[in-house]
């Protein structure tokens, strides 16, 4: 639980209070250390001024004494009279009268005359220390006699030349270090000669030690660490210039580091105390914070399984928590109101309001009952499309409410439940008391649902197509039942009946046709050979020449049955198949009919397309890459069409059949004569060809009416410029008829069955050989 909050909470803020304390004490400890520094400092100049003071007044007290000396008369004549009694008593008085260490009387020549002590014990070389305090006199020197350091001032005897020098001094001694070291705090040394002669105030001193080096290295350890003890400053003092004199100031910091590491002590304390508070007071903050979210957590996992009437319940929470309660239960309330109405739009249909067809299995799933029989009854409303196109989509919308509505008036009555399975097509289910009983209902519905419509203060009269299928008779399982009834209404449908029901074996058959469709999908994707074309010819009455054939599919599965082009195509078509199926159509034909340029064999083929065909957007554009691709002229390839793709969509096909036009495409009007194009819409249409159907060809030798009307088709055509094709043909005497009435070609029978393309270069070469 690392990640959790509430430890991201307690580690942040103790982080804080951690990183605050840390802060603090780097900044206290700097800050006193700083202190601590400029006071030791100040303390050290303070002594240094304190020493100097002490030096000045003994300086001053040497100064009076010698010029009291020196100016005592008596004194002088004693010393120019050389009377050794006599300056021997002066100079012992004044040494004693100002506590003087040293009083020496030195001729011109630096020699010594007498002084106040033994006058054996100097062995020094007084000469050479009289040249140089000659060259500072009046102003006190320290000096190394004889092993002892003494602050010492040179003054002329004068009578009044100068007959000889008063030196007169104080010995430095460990009792002058301890004085100076009573009135600055400090440890005092006297050092000359680098460290040769010390002199110092330290009680305690090692034996054979080295003064300066010890004040500099002395060390003492305590609970932080090991620290230096002594702060020293160095100053050089008034000397000879073969003699360096320094005073060493040695401030102890013992007490100091104490002091310091006393305060970093209770400071450490006081960082563990508030670290201590910061973790108790951040655990209630993230406490106080996670508790209520730990308990939101549990209330959206009840969410989640669908239980929003679990309510978030906390007591004393801060404005933030609680407004956060708030949103969490009205979202919940949100969520549930709008499932609910998710889950009733996703099982029932938006514009009726009737259960959608999952929904419906679902419901039959659980209603249906063995010991109950129950009639399913599929409704499919008749040209709904051409209302939604004549009238408007909304015309359209409120004929399928009115439609919905009789539906739930007349199951409702019998304790029955409905669905909308389609764009047209409704489902009502509802409890049967007997075969008679059926047939009864079933014709009350169909009269209910007939009776006119008013929508929109229009008087809408809506024709229906109805299956029925009985429960368990015709199944058992949801899934069969409903797929066995609309199996029902496709063949009312089909068949132009207002009912049919359900006859055993449907299925199975509808089973069949599904296993086609996958087969003819699988085989248009493969190019196995299962699909192929044919090709028959078309006869050139005037020239007596083969110039155009028919392009026809067979599909020969691979068991090695044949299926009909009228079952597949249409098959096709009912599945969406067939704009894949014309591809492949096409791109065959087209190469076909560049490998016979290739061969020097000139043929204009013909290609059958469908309605569908022609409102694809992509054909146009599919044809003309083909022709491209295989380098074919656009005037060998004639695109047929019956009168029904014609009219099905006539103000779309007309601008599609006007691009075809457009790059050479010629356009042949299939099946004419038994379809519903008027005259007025025949000169309406771009085509180039009339094809007559085969229903007035077949006996026009022995039918004097389909000779008239053959006639005057052709004639008609001739006058509206299109050639006219005859198909059907299978006598020599409707050849010849047709001969005689000026036809352009003949296709048939007599002339040729559709054969492959090989077969047909070998049928040519006959067919030349002997016409």
């Amino acid at each position: 639980m690392s990640n959790s909050l509430r430890n991201r909470i307690v580690i942040l803020c103790v982080g804080l209070v951690l990183l605050t304390t840390v802060v603090s004490l780097l900044s206290f400890w700097w800050s006193t250390s700083k202190i601590q520094t400029q006071k030791v400092n100040q303390d050290i100049s303070v002594a240094q001024n304190v020493y100097k003071q002490y030096l000045n007044s003994k300086e001053n007290l040497l100064l009076t004494a010698a010029e009291v000396l020196t100016s005592d008369f008596g004194f002088k004549q004693a010393v120019a009279t050389r009377d050794a009694a006599t300056i021997s008593s002066v100079l012992a008085n004044h040494s004693q009268r100002i506590n003087a260490d040293l009083m020496l009387l030195l001729d011109l020549s630096g020699q010594l005359i007498t002084t106040n002590n033994n006058e054996d014990s100097f062995t020094d070389d007084l000469q050479a220390l009289l040249s140089e305090l000659l060259n500072n006199t009046q102003q006190s020197n320290f000096v190394v006699l004889n092993g002892q350091l003494y602050q010492v001032i040179l003054l002329p005897v004068k009578t009044p030349r100068t007959i000889a020098y008063s030196l007169v001094g104080f010995k430095i001694t460990k009792d002058v270090a301890t004085e100076l070291k009573s009135l600055t705090g400090m440890e005092v040394s006297f050092i000359a000669n680098q460290d040769n002669l010390a002199i110092s105030s330290l009680v305690v001193q090692p034996i054979n030690f080295r003064l300066i080096n010890y004040f500099n290295s002395k060390t003492t350890r305590l609970f932080f660490g090991e620290y230096v003890v002594y702060k020293n400053r160095e100053i050089k003092l008034s000397s000879l210039q073969n003699q360096s004199v320094i005073i060493l100031l040695s401030a102890d910091l013992t007490q100091s580091y104490q002091d310091f590491e006393q305060l970093i002590y209770l400071s450490i304390m006081l960082a563990i105390f508030t670290i201590f508070i910061g973790v108790v007071t951040s655990s209630l903050l993230a406490n106080n914070l996670t508790t209520p979210l730990s308990e939101l957590v549990v209330v959206a996992k009840q969410f989640a399984k669908g239980n929003y009437n679990f309510e978030f319940k906390s007591q004393k929470q801060s404005t933030e928590i609680t407004t956060l309660m708030y949103a969490f239960n009205n979202m919940g309330n949100d969520i549930n109101k709008r499932e609910q109405q998710i889950s009733y739009q996703a099982r029932h249909d938006a514009l009726t309001g009737f259960y959608n067809r999952s929904a419906m299995l679902d419901v039959l799933s659980q209603k249906l009952i063995k010991n109950i029989p129950q009639i399913f009854v599929a409704i499919d409303i008749k040209g709904l499309r051409h209302i939604n196109d004549k009238l408007g989509p909304r015309v359209g919308d409120d004929c399928l409410i009115a439609v919905a509505q009789r539906i739930s008036g007349f199951s409702a009555e019998l304790g029955g439940f409905h669905a909308r399975i389609g764009g047209d097509e409704f489902l009502t289910v509802f409890p049967t008391a007997g075969e008679t009983n059926i047939q009864q209902e079933i014709i009350s519905l169909i009269a209910q649902l007939e009776t006119r419509y008013t929508i929109q203060n229009l008087k809408i009269n809506l024709h229906f197509s109805v299956g029925v299928v009985q429960y368990p008779l015709h199944g058992e399982m949801p899934e069969d039942l409903i797929r066995r009834v609309l199996i029902a209404v496709d063949n009312a449908t089909h068949h132009n009946k207002n009912s049919h029901y359900y006859q055993q074996g449907e299925d199975e058959a509808y089973l069949e046709r599904l296993a086609m469709l996958d087969e003819l999908k699988q085989a248009i994707n493969e190019d196995d050979g299962q699909l192929f074309m044919t090709y028959q010819p078309k006869l050139n009455m005037k020239l007596n020449q083969i110039d155009k054939v028919e392009s026809l599919i067979r599909w020969q599965r691979k068991d090695g049955s044949w299926v009909s082009p009228d079952v597949f195509i249409d098959l096709a078509e009912q599945s969406g198949l067939i704009l894949e199926l014309t591809t492949w159509v096409i791109k065959t034909v087209i190469s076909q009919v560049a490998y016979w340029q290739q061969k020097e064999i000139y043929l204009q083929a013909a290609i059958n397309v469908s309605a569908q065909d022609i409102a694809f957007a992509g054909f146009h554009s599919t044809l003309i890459n083909t022709l491209s691709q295989y380098n074919v002229t656009p005037s060998l390839i004639t695109i047929e069409l019956t009168e029904r793709d014609m009219i099905e969509n006539e103000e779309k096909g007309i601008i599609a059949l006007e691009q075809l036009k457009a790059i050479g495409v010629k356009i042949s009007l299939d099946d004419y004569g038994v379809g519903q194009t008027s005259l007025g819409r025949l000169k309406m249409l771009p085509i180039d060809e009339l094809k007559l159907d085969k229903c007035f060809i077949l006996k026009l030798d022995e039918s004097q009416k389909d000779q008239f009307i053959v006639q005057s088709s052709i004639t008609l055509g001739h006058q509206l410029g299109f050639s006219v094709v005859a198909e059907g043909v299978e006598t020599a005497a409707t050849l010849k008829l047709l001969k005689q009435m000026q036809c352009d070609h003949a296709q048939g029978y007599y002339l040729s069955k559709p054969l492959k393309a090989d077969l047909l270069e070998r049928w040519l070469e006959e067919y030349d050989a002997i016409h």
